[in-house]
């Protein structure tokens, strides 16, 4: 059987962390980002992405979260993990309450999940990249497409402006703008990552 991956085991308490939260529903009008109590109650800046619209919403999040980690188990060690987590979350409110004020409220862990797919797939093709300066295309195909896709996939759902396009599925409106946001941060993440770290390993 195999053991699961640091990164693998710190996502798992993440997504627990997100399940716990949505069984404490009566908590999370005190938590969501807002827009209009920021400066009063500056922890919504945080907390925002941690509570979620319902159990549906909850779920798909927390198991793509342990997905997305395991995937990019070698680069997600969980002290980078943890600091995407915190500095993307930080990053997409402040974006949203900047450069979208008339988004009033938001919930969910949907963009910073972005950040931490960006940070992992940009980290592995930018390791692979500086692989002694040879392109193997057998190992680097796949980061290739996980970024590509993941970027064409957030690009296109963007809207015209700060529109919410509501999804039937949640119930409510979707910010495609915090996955932009988010999606950026983990993109410089794995860019800084990546050139710190050594060479990839041939056997991945």
């Amino acid at each position: 059987m195999r053991l699961l991956s640091p990164a693998e085991r710190t996502a798992l308490i993440g997504a627990a962390l997100l399940l716990l939260l949505q069984a404490m529903a009566g908590w999370h009008p005190t938590l969501e980002y807002r827009a209009a109590t920021l400066a009063a109650e500056p922890w919504r800046l945080l907390t925002g992405h941690f509570v979620h619209i319902n159990w549906t919403h909850a779920l798909i999040n927390a198991a793509a979260w342990w997905i997305v980690a395991r995937l990019y188990a070698p680069e997600l060690v969980p002290r980078r993990q943890w600091g995407v987590v915190l500095v993307s979350a930080l990053s997409i409110s402040a974006g949203l309450a900047l450069m979208h004020p008339t988004i009033a409220w938001y919930r969910g862990f949907s963009g910073v999940l972005h950040a931490i797919f960006f940070a992992g797939g940009v980290q592995w093709l930018t390791t692979s990249l500086r692989n002694e300066g040879q392109l193997d295309m057998r190992r680097l195909w796949l980061p290739v497409v996980l970024v590509l896709g993941g970027a064409i996939k957030v690009l296109i759902e963007q809207p015209a402006g700060s529109a919410t396009p509501f999804a039937e599925w949640l119930g409510a409106g979707t910010v495609p703008q915090a996955h932009l946001l988010g999606a950026s941060v983990g993109v410089v993440f794995g860019l800084a990552a990546g050139l710190r770290t050594p060479v990839p390993d041939p056997a991945r």
